[in-house]
């Protein structure tokens, strides 16, 4: 059973102005509708963060594997110099992370309706703290890589205590989820 693939982006787009905002959120979806047509990609959905965090912005794309990433169909039409450069020039703060889901299972499905909150836990590193037993582990196997452990939980989380060693951040949909069948 193939196990359930994540692509998450995070990253800050400084704006003044709604205007700017709109802007930003109209290339997205753009990109969003370029990058579902490349074979492999199943859904996205974008999010933003309320908190004040480094990258209120995550992108989250469900794959169908790993290699979707290395293909011949990603690397010839998407990746950071796809992004339009009036946008590109503005992002900062990006961090990419590829995760795999639970062994032996296709889940979690991460799709997220509106108004449902969608926390994300990373151990930053090895000596954290386990996740909480309602979080989904999620295995970080490439990209920037830049976190030891990821766990998911779509829904209320209840009262939740930071440990040293964890970000938290609760992310709320900007959109629904958009799939390649559309």
């Amino acid at each position: 059973m193939a196990r359930a693939t994540y692509y998450m982006v995070e990253m800050n787009y400084p704006h003044t102005t709604s205007a700017e905002r709109e802007a930003f959120d109209e290339f997205y979806q753009r990109h969003i509708n370029m990058l579902l047509t490349i074979p492999g990609f199943i859904t996205a959905q974008r999010f933003v963060c309320s908190a004040n965090v480094k990258a209120p912005f995550l992108a989250l794309y469900r794959l169908v594997g790993p290699d979707v990433m290395t293909s011949d169909g990603y690397t010839k039409k998407a990746g950071r110099m796809s992004v339009e450069q009036e946008f590109r020039v503005k992002m900062t703060n990006w961090d990419r992370n590829l995760v795999l889901g639970p062994r032996g299972t296709s889940a979690p499905d991460l799709s997220v309706d509106m108004g449902t909150p969608f926390t994300l836990i990373d151990r930053l590193i090895d000596d954290a703290p386990p996740l909480p037993s309602n979080f989904t582990p999620l295995e970080i196997v490439g990209l920037d890589a830049t976190i030891v452990e990821r766990g998911a939980c779509v829904g209320e989380i209840g009262s939740l205590t930071v440990r040293e060693g964890w970000e938290v951040r609760e992310w709320c949909p900007i959109h629904p989820v958009r799939s390649s069948d559309e």
